[in-house]
């Protein structure tokens, strides 16, 4: 990238994110070391597992913004971690997350690792009973989440996953705006333009579960939500459409109808790099209501003759309220919701995985799976 596009992205970004997470979203890629604005009369007591581009730009700024600060960081990769630590004002280093994980006065650990890394560092923290907090995915695969889920009963400790859409603004406002009909569909539609990966990149490993784990998960988290609002279905028709069966987590379009009238559909685009990040447009209609969310910058929503309009500045895509769930934000998400929508989504996975292009998910099946594979442990 030249410099003066540079110039124009940092520029663009502050008109959307404001000066604030810009400059945390550019000293995150640039790791210069340069000191970042930190509340040094707080407690430390935050740990953060996975020192990456995330943790730095959003976990490390909205920690900031809820009055925290992090005590330790742990990376695999010295530099990034060294790098995290100086610019964030760490001041323990451990080289393992065992070690981390036993610093002193550590009440929250947050983890932002590879994503099949997520679900054993949680269960070594909530064995410690430490608040855990997981960015997603909170597991890969039926076994990891099972283990979790045992764990999370076995701990005193709370948990927290980091499926950050149902705490936007947008979502939150529709909320309050829509009346739930509990005998009517919901219909939910997302087109997503992606960041531009490479076919060897991480999110791509079956192991790490592919890119539904890496970027789907999150639209289809927002369905469960959403869902929930009237009351989840049971039976769900899941149908995969791929551009290249060569990359069949890529370009890719999922339709999914339920046996209480509910349709949904996802397209994930990721032909060219959008220069402003993942864009986001996504339409909701339920009863009397028509909603329409531009990227998470606006919201229309249509109730017959009424119209309101909302604009969100900085944008808004809830990153700030799952963040801070474990002091005591305005919004706790329910776990319930969280495991319902990692199950569909590792099922997704599986098609993807499997080349399945047709498939009949059932929650109550599902649940009952795993409540056999957790009774097993």
């Amino acid at each position: 990238m030249t410099v003066a596009a540079s110039w124009r992205k940092v520029a663009r970004f502050t008109g959307i994110y404001g000066p604030g997470r810009t400059l945390f979203k550019a000293a995150g890629r640039l790791r210069l070391g340069l000191a970042m604005p930190t509340l040094r009369r707080a407690t430390p007591d935050i740990g953060v597992i996975g020192c990456g581009q995330f943790a730095f730009a959003t976990i490390g700024y909205f920690l900031r913004r809820h009055g925290r600060r992090i005590a330790a960081c742990y990376d695999i990769d010295v530099a990034t971690q060294a790098s995290f630590a100086r610019s964030l004002g760490v001041k323990a280093q451990p080289r393992s997350a065992e070690a981390l994980l036993a610093h002193e006065g550590l009440r929250t650990v947050y983890i932002t690792s590879n994503h099949a890394s997520h679900t054993p560092y949680a269960l070594q923290s909530l064995a410690r009973g430490i608040d855990t907090y997981i960015e997603k995915p909170v597991a890969v695969s039926q076994a990891q989440l099972a283990a979790l889920i045992a764990a999370q009963r076995r701990s005193k400790a709370r948990v927290f996953a980091g499926y950050n859409r149902p705490f936007a603004g947008a979502i939150r406002a529709l909320r309050e705006q829509m009346t739930i009909d509990p005998t009517k569909g919901i219909t939910l539609q997302c087109f997503v333009s992606g960041h531009v990966i490479a076919p060897d990149h991480w999110y791509r490993r079956p192991e790490e579960g592919t890119r539904v784990c890496g970027n789907i998960g999150h639209w289809l988290d927002l369905l469960v939500h959403l869902l929930a609002w009237r009351g989840l279905p049971d039976r769900l028709e899941i149908a995969l459409t791929v551009a290249d069966a060569a990359e069949p987590d890529d370009n890719l379009a999922i339709g999914i109808s339920s046996d209480r009238g509910d349709l949904f559909s996802l397209v994930l685009s990721s032909r060219t790099e959008p220069f402003e990040g993942i864009n986001e447009t996504i339409h909701i209609q339920h009863h009397g209501t028509i909603a329409k969310i531009d990227d998470f910058r606006h919201l229309t929503i249509w109730q017959g003759e009424r119209l309101m309009r909302r604009r969100f500045w900085p944008k808004d895509v809830g990153h700030g309220g799952a963040i801070g769930q474990p002091f005591g934000g305005a919004m706790q998400r329910d776990w319930d919701e969280v495991v319902r929508s990692t199950q569909l989504m590792l099922h997704i996975a599986d098609m993807v995985r499997s080349g399945t292009r047709q498939s009949v998910f059932s929650f109550r099946e599902s649940a009952a799976r795993l409540a056999h594979e957790i009774e097993a442990l």
